[in-house]
């Protein structure tokens, strides 16, 4: 099949999902008045890889067929290969402003190294290499949309994944010869309602090692059409009857949050990649995080540099980015979008080799974006409302210049190099990118999105690679001091 055009992408939505919204089942994803605009926004991405000036650096060709197919899937094997990569998530990062995390391209990025680490695998189960291997050239010749879930609902956090009330944590229920049967609940499945297939892999960090857990550490893929899946959405972000000019963010790009529940659903052994293996879980989690942060970070930049962009035009369009302390303001974010750029940049350069002849970008310069990140973001959303100030809070639909308010919105809503209709547009831009329930929703996704951020750097100064490194050089020069002390008394 290869890359797939729009049109393709949305008829695989029309299909038997169960998707919960507002306490009613949504019969078709792709014409809900919730969620419809969604999917339109996917697909234009699709469309991308057919048009004439982005095809080349949207798709190559599949090693197994020969057809064009999305350059995601590809295993990088040179600094080259992970540039070229970046370029294509970029141009679809840009096209939506970054503010959309979940399109396929990250899960793409993510199979396709565990595809490559397919020893790991099958160290756990010799089929499980095998499994994860075949379903790496499934989704690339189709071209699925995936998403995936990585945690459980936390009912009481004092509490392990296996003593939780209701016994709501997803596990293994009993196995068969076709496969294994999986009960119970995962979050957060953003996306899932647009996506073909979702993704399962244990949290390995809130799993303690013990054979009550067992049975919970489970990595699979499965349709989300299948029989006994449930997925229950947050209400829709978009604003009912809306037009799109004036909620240009939330109108068009809510991915849908979801909590996946399974009723005994039946994973045939074909689809499942671990199983009761923590050890195996944690080894091949690691796999992955490099190109899913390359991925995450290079979507980090698109965004950064779209509300620079945003903040940019807000001060110019009252010529406040005269004024000294604005420029203060705009430099700060413009300081902050050039180190994203050069993190990225320098683990290209410094990538090291991985699996199966595969190279990984350096993880030391993603983790430091992964980690200044969420607090970078929520700042520069205050920037925005800090430079957009009331003129934020006043600003009316665009449709009230043809209101009979008209003359008095044309004169109080005109910037001083902007007309009324380009500022006001710009305005519920900025609207929706820093205090619109979607930018909320940014800023709590950007701050979690790679869990507590506590844990987090507790995680990084514990495991920093290059901490006794640098010790031995302190340590070093006081012993070269103390010589000199020597020398010069």
């Amino acid at each position: 099949m290869g890359a797939r055009a729009g049109k393709e992408y949305l008829d695989s939505l029309r299909d038997s999902r169960e998707v919960w919204l507002d306490g009613e089942r949504v019969t078709d994803v792709t014409t809900d008045a919730r969620l419809r605009a969604m999917p339109l926004s996917l697909a234009e991405l699709y469309d991308m890889q057919h048009a004439p000036e982005f095809a080349a650096a949207l798709t190559f060709p599949s090693p197994t067929t020969g057809a064009l197919v999305g350059l995601s899937h590809i295993q990088p094997r040179s600094e080259g290969d992970l540039r070229r990569r970046r370029d294509m998530v970029k141009i679809w990062m840009d096209r939506c402003g970054g503010m959309m995390g979940r399109t396929p391209d990250f899960i793409n990025v993510m199979v396709a190294a565990f595809a490559a680490g397919h020893a790991h695998f099958a160290a756990s189960r010799t089929a499980f290499g095998d499994n994860i291997r075949a379903y790496h050239a499934h989704i690339r010749e189709l071209d699925l949309a995936l998403t995936h879930s990585l945690v459980t609902p936390e009912i009481d956090k004092s509490k392990p994944i296996f003593a939780q009330p209701g016994d709501i944590a997803m596990k293994v229920v009993r196995e068969t010869d076709g496969g294994i049967v999986v009960a119970g609940a995962r979050s957060i499945a953003t996306l899932a309602p647009f996506a073909n297939e979702i993704l399962i892999f244990p949290s390995p960090a809130r799993i303690a090692p013990a054979e009550e857990s067992a049975r919970y550490v489970v990595g699979f893929a499965v349709p989300v059409a299948t029989p006994g899946l449930r997925m229950i959405c947050r209400p829709s972000l978009a604003v009912p009857g809306a037009r799109v000019i004036d909620h240009p963010l939330s109108a068009r790009m809510d991915e849908m949050d979801a909590v996946v529940w399974f009723d005994d659903v039946l994973i045939p052994w074909e689809r499942v990649f671990l199983y009761r293996d923590l050890e195996a879980a944690n080894r091949i989690r690691g796999l992955a995080t490099a190109h899913g942060m390359h991925q995450t970070n290079t979507k980090n930049l698109a965004k950064a540099e779209f509300l620079l962009g945003i903040a940019l035009a807000v001060a110019e369009s009252t010529r406040g980015d005269r004024q000294p302390q604005v420029q203060n303001l705009l430099a700060e974010m413009i300081n902050g979008v050039e180190l994203i750029r050069g993190l990225l940049r320098a683990s290209e350069v410094d990538c090291v080799p991985g699996s199966d002849g595969t190279v990984l970008p350096d993880e030391q310069p993603l983790w430091a974006i992964r980690g200044m990140f969420p607090a970078f973001n929520a700042r520069m959303v205050e920037i925005i409302q800090l430079l957009g100030a009331g003129s934020l809070v006043l600003a009316p639909g665009v449709g009230e210049l043809a209101g009979g308010a008209a003359d008095a919105v044309a004169a109080y809503c005109a910037g001083a190099t902007l007309p009324a209709e380009r500022r006001l547009a710009l305005l519920r831009l900025a609207w929706d990118a820093s205090c619109s329930g979607f930018a909320g929703r940014q800023v709590l996704y950007e701050r979690f999105f790679s869990g507590d951020p506590w844990r987090s750097a507790i995680t990084r100064a514990e495991t920093y690679a290059r901490a006794d490194a640098l010790k031995e050089r302190v340590w070093d020069f006081l012993d070269r001091s103390a010589a000199w002390d020597r020398r010069l008394r």
